[in-house]
């Protein structure tokens, strides 16, 4: 199954932003507003890689 470029971008920056996120949970610190919504933004990005992906094999169909 491949995985589009918008798609793939979105998956790492929700990696990297998850580890981050993960890493200050495990010293106690509190994660910044700035830090959730650096995930979001990749979140956004994968679904809407993943939803124009989705809508040309529909298309070609």
């Amino acid at each position: 199954m491949k995985i589009n470029k918008a798609a793939k971008a979105g998956i790492i920056i929700e990696i990297i932003a998850l580890v981050i996120m993960i890493l200050l949970v495990l010293f106690n610190q509190p994660i910044p507003d700035l830090l959730f919504w650096i995930f979001v933004v990749g979140l956004v990005i994968a679904f809407a890689g993943t939803l124009v992906a989705y809508s040309e094999r529909v298309t070609k169909q």
